[in-house]
């Protein structure tokens, strides 16, 4: 059984760095110690949109953060995910293009201060996250790709950027913030196409060495991420690594799962629902969005965790959760996190 365990990284890590603390954990533990001196302690706070090209969307994630030095200044700071298996040799260049649109986005909305003076721009910090398995071995600064005399250097545009590598950190070491420490471990192994047991076999132990709590989280990810891993194999997995507590950590991650699920869904439904009431401008189609966000996302989420623990669902029991209302669906995802068998999770309510 080979594949991805995660397949959708940018996703997963835009709710990586979504998650309390993880933001400001990663800037003050892996920027540059000059960097982060001058920073203040506020959390950073993000702003909204991507500035990579579309052509290189399947390769990068990029996340762009505002924050304040301890003078009052503002810096930006862009944090950039690097999903290719080796180092790509011209990342500085394309980095400058990244510097370049975003100090115009802010400056078309940023030009002149309450006074009608013109106001300077800020520092854009770049920072590349990288989790392939080949070391990067690509220069940190674009001038370190240029070719140049010396009395010409000067008037070549330089910058240099700050590199995670994932693979050059040791697994204890890579974040102090337990939710980030994770997802990186799972960035780090669970990315690069192997045998997902084999892959489970690796990150499993390293999980559990960091803590309990850790290898739960890792559990709570697997079920999350649309993968291949099948619930069998996870708890053959759990079974070697903590002998005994399989369904321990099984029902725990899976009462987590449920409530983050829960919320997400809730939050789906109001955003559904506000965007059809303002476009009919009725209250009603507010709350028929709200319902059917909801009923949507967790029928798919319930059909998701059925297959985690038995395997592959029947079509008569998709068509039920298809049919089926809200209060149903609430009191099956409940009961199919203990449930011994699938008939089972359907006799709740009854």
């Amino acid at each position: 059984m080979s594949g991805q365990l995660i397949r959708r990284h940018d996703q997963f890590f835009k709710r990586l760095l979504d998650q309390p603390g993880a933001a400001g954990a990663l800037l003050r533990e892996r920027l540059p110690p000059a960097i982060t001196a001058r920073l203040s302690d506020d959390p950073p706070e993000l702003l909204h949109g991507s500035f990579i090209s579309e052509d290189l969307a399947e390769f990068r994630t990029d996340r762009l953060y505002r924050a304040s030095t301890r003078a009052g200044v503002t810096a930006l700071i862009h944090v950039v995910v690097e999903h290719k298996s080796a180092p790509d040799p011209r990342v500085a260049l394309q980095l400058l293009g990244y510097k370049s649109r975003i100090l115009h986005w802010w400056d078309a909305r940023r030009k002149v201060d309450d006074d009608g003076e013109p106001v300077a721009l800020p520092v854009v910090v770049s920072m590349v996250v990288y989790h392939g398995a080949a070391p990067w071995r690509v220069p940190l600064s674009l001038g370190g790709i240029i070719a140049a005399d010396p009395d010409l250097l000067p008037y070549a545009p330089d910058f240099r950027y700050s590199l995670v590598d994932l693979g050059r950190i040791a697994d204890t070491q890579l974040s102090q913030e337990p939710v980030l420490r994770v997802g990186f471990l799972i960035l780090k192994h669970g990315t690069r196409g192997e045998d997902l047991r084999r892959t489970l076999l690796t990150l499993g132990p390293a999980a559990y060495a960091l803590g309990f709590d850790e290898l739960v989280a890792l559990m709570r990810y697997v079920l999350r991420e649309p993968n291949d891993v099948e619930a069998g194999v996870v708890r053959d997995v759990l079974a070697e690594i903590v002998p005994g507590q399989e369904e321990r950590v099984m029902s725990i991650a899976l009462e987590q799962f449920e409530k983050q699920w829960k919320a997400e869904a809730f939050k789906h439904g109001w955003d559904q629902g506000r965007a059809d009431g303002k476009a009919e401008g009725k209250s009603e189609g507010k709350a028929e969005g709200i319902a059917l966000g909801e009923i949507e996302g967790r029928a798919a989420s319930l059909s998701r965790l059925l297959e985690r623990r038995f395997g592959k669902v029947p079509p008569a029991v998709r068509d039920r959760i298809r049919t089926a209302s809200l209060a149903e669906l609430d009191a099956w995802f409940d009961a199919a996190i203990d449930a011994p068998a699938l008939e089972e999770v359907f006799r709740a309510g009854h």
